[in-house]
């Protein structure tokens, strides 16, 4: 019996532990998944409501808004404004889709409440911006090549999930693809042909 309880302790103890710790990159990832699937809610809104999907000086205000607050959390205004006119680009192809595929079923619906919606994106916004440099460096930290980090994001997309909201996905990861092909991760290799 000691011989057992010894031998399940040892293999307990030296059990591989998952980290307590949440990793940016996972958490961020996800974020942006909830953002996107907040799309077809905006778009069924806009429908109901004849608003159109581009709607530029609201994308300025936006902009401008997360701009400031990105800056707070050492990134430059050029990393904010390419991460979040990448999320504005990825909605609006669940949008143009949404709208286009499911017209019909938008107007026998509920109308969704467009500002209960832009609520819960903005209180995602405040989520996801503080999390884009800790991802950025820890995906950088992880993944020593362009193949490795690719992989990475590459498992984030939900293969159940339908080609346009893919698409959207990785639009809306841009920064972090950029990342992957960029020094020090992605090198030229004259072996490779890459130039």
């Amino acid at each position: 019996m000691r011989y057992f309880i010894l031998t399940f302790t040892l293999l307990v103890a030296f059990q591989p532990h998952e980290s307590s710790a949440t990793s940016k990159l996972d958490e961020i990832f996800s974020l942006i998944k909830d953002r996107l699937n907040l799309a077809s809610d905006v778009a069924a809104a806009k429908l109901k409501t004849c608003k159109v999907i581009e709607d530029l000086p609201r994308e300025a205000d936006i902009l401008a808004n997360v701009t400031s607050q990105g800056t707070t959390y050492g990134l430059t205004k050029e990393a904010v404004q390419t991460f979040y006119k990448a999320q504005m680009e990825a909605n609006k192809v669940i949008q143009y889709n949404a709208v286009v595929r499911n017209a019909v079923t938008f107007n026998r619906n509920p109308t969704p409440d467009l500002a209960e919606i832009r609520t819960k994106i903005t209180a995602l916004d405040n989520k996801i911006l503080p999390l884009v440099k800790p991802a950025v460096t820890e995906l950088g930290d992880l993944y020593k090549t362009r193949e490795g980090c690719l992989e990475a994001i590459s498992k984030q997309v939900d293969p159940a999930q339908s080609d346009y909201f893919k698409t959207a996905f990785l639009r809306a990861t841009t920064l972090f693809i950029e990342t992957c092909l960029s020094p020090p991760i992605c090198t030229t290799n004259p072996n490779l042909g890459l130039h």
